[in-house]
Parts: C-alpha cells; sequence; structure tokens
C-alpha cells in the first residue's frame, strides 16, 4: 500500500478537531468495511498503524468509529462488500468463555420466616 494514499488515526483525528473540512465514505472490502477520508479534493484511506487498509467487521463497528472521532456524517457504498465473516470463527475461545461464567446463586438472607417461630 503507498503510504502517500493512506492516513493513520491520530493524524485523523487532529483534522478533525482543527475544524478540517474532512469526510468519510464507508465502503465495503470483501467481508470488512474500510474507511476512505476525503480532504478537499484529496481521498485517503484509514490504515492501520502498520500501514494496511484499516478494515472493520461491521457497519455498526465502523460507524462507532467514526462517530467517536468526530465525523457525524459519512457515506456507504456497498458496492464491493461481500456478506460473510471478516475474521474465521473461532470456536475453541467460544468455549472457553462459556466455561468461564458463573451462575448467580441466591444467598439466604438469614431472616427467619414467620413459620418457624
Amino acid at each position: 500500500m503507498n503510504e502517500l494514499n493512506t492516513i493513520k488515526e491520530p493524524i485523523l483525528r487532529e483534522l478533525v478537531q482543527a475544524s478540517a473540512q474532512v469526510g468519510a465514505v464507508i465502503s465495503g472490502e470483501g467481508n470488512g468495511f474500510a474507511v476512505l477520508v476525503r480532504l478537499g479534493e484529496v481521498e485517503k484511506n484509514l490504515a492501520t498503524s502498520r500501514g494496511k487498509i484499516r478494515l472493520f467487521a461491521s457497519l455498526d463497528t465502523v460507524g462507532a468509529f467514526i462517530q467517536g472521532i468526530g465525523i457525524s456524517r459519512f457515506e456507504v457504498d456497498m458496492s464491493r462488500h461481500q456478506p460473510g465473516r471478516l475474521r474465521k470463527a473461532r470456536p475453541d475461545r467460544a468455549e472457553a468463555m462459556r466455561l468461564s461464567r458463573t451462575r448467580m446463586q441466591q444467598q439466604l438472607l438469614g431472616f427467619e420466616s414467620d413459620e418457624k417461630r
């Protein structure tokens, strides 16, 4: 990925805070969603800290991210989206989480009922 075509999150946050005219297009990329940032006439892809295009698993997560940065409006382009999971399922982790749950048990309050008196 060409670094001239990407922007990283800290720089994007600074631009939004500086009241720059920043727009965003959420585009379906395979099974995930990418953010295309519009800075005036220039368009850049949101990148990870390692320089690859950052992908989000759902529209909910990317929407929350964009709103958290301070961009309140964005467009959505679903033309290249393919339904499915971004990451493969982890049944081993799901089972481990199920086993780690504890059940709530009712504790005795310590009051004697009227029937025992």
